[in-house]
């Protein structure tokens, strides 16, 4: 055989037109196995539910009035994302949408076998994807051969798994509320103390001024001549300490205060909104699988390729 590529060229063309009848029965043979599959292969359908996910600093009404506020995204940050998206699989998650659903009689699942249970949720999360679009918002997508269940399931889905995030955020919440009750409880026990420490010393050495020296809003007079009593240094000294410790205490528990009200004030799960929904998913819906004549297409040209292929490097040898 000449080496000359073009030579090359038109020998293997010659090849291929001399074998083009076997060409033609492989092409033929994989479209006519492309149809038996679109005949017997059940459609798919692909729900989808658009959504937008806010920042749970401006849904949670505890951080609404904080001067910090200015500067933060009204919209999820990347790891707030990634906490929705690691949900999908969650057994709260899971078993909600299962029961909910009745989706172990609906995929045919005896839930009572050991391994119907696992069976099951592999093949629900298998049909659930959550992605961002180019246009900033995210989608949560599932297929299913029925385009009504499909809808319903991909639905029902994101509610649930905002449903459970919100639930996951208000825990923290109300564990950090609780830490504060606790703390204010604590603090209104040790400023009564301290009240009444300072009421028996005022009252032991007849001092009644105000003399803190971290009172810097208020006019303290420097002149203490003494009131006759021989302890009286002694006792300047005691309220004075002890002032400025009740002084520190009574600001711990304004601010403490203060924060509890904010974090009371959204204490409830409902007082949350974390997702915008743009679309829900609703049938119509299109089929996700290739159409009857690309499939043909796919086959058919398929087939050509393989023909060629087998064809040259048989002439080859």
């Amino acid at each position: 055989m000449n080496n000359n590529p073009q030579n090359l060229l038109q020998h293997l063309l010659s090849v291929l037109i001399s074998r083009r009848k076997f060409l033609l029965y492989v092409m033929l043979t994989a479209t006519l196995i492309g149809a038996i599959i679109c005949a017997f292969r059940p459609k798919q359908y692909i729900a989808e539910t658009k959504f937008v996910l806010k920042n749970h600093l401006f849904a949670d009404r505890t951080y609404l009035y904080s001067k910090d506020m200015r500067y933060i995204n009204y919209y999820a940050s990347e790891d707030d994302i990634e906490r929705l998206v690691a949900l999908e699989d969650a057994d709260a998650v899971m078993n909600d949408l299962i029961g909910r659903l009745h989706l172990a009689a609906y995929y045919k699942t005896n839930l009572r076998k050991d391994p119907g249970y696992r069976k099951l949720r592999k093949k629900i999360s298998g049909r659930v994807k959550i992605y961002h679009t180019p246009e900033k918002h995210a989608v949560l997508a599932f297929w299913d051969k029925n385009p009504q269940m499909a809808a319903r399931i991909a639905n029902e889905y994101l509610r649930l798994i905002e449903f459970h995030l919100r639930n996951n955020y208000n825990s923290v919440r109300n564990d950090a509320f609780g830490a504060l009750k606790e703390k204010i409880h604590e603090e209104e026990n040790q400023l009564n103390l301290l009240t009444d420490s300072l009421s028996a010393l005022r009252e032991q050495y007849g001092i009644y001024d105000i003399i803190s020296p971290t009172r810097s809003n208020t006019v303290i007079t420097n002149h203490y001549n003494g009131n006759g009593r021989k302890d009286f240094a002694k006792g300047l000294e005691l309220i004075q300490n002890l002032e400025s410790v009740k002084d520190r205490a009574v600001a711990d528990l304004s601010d403490h205060l203060s924060l509890a009200n904010q974090y009371e004030g959204g204490e409830n799960v409902k007082d949350l909104s974390l997702i915008q929904i743009i679309k829900t998913a609703q049938p119509p819906l299109h089929a996700s699988t290739l159409g009857y004549i690309s499939t043909l297409l796919v086959c058919l040209f398929s087939g050509l390729a393989f023909g060629v292929i087998y064809v040259l490097v048989n002439e080859r040898r």
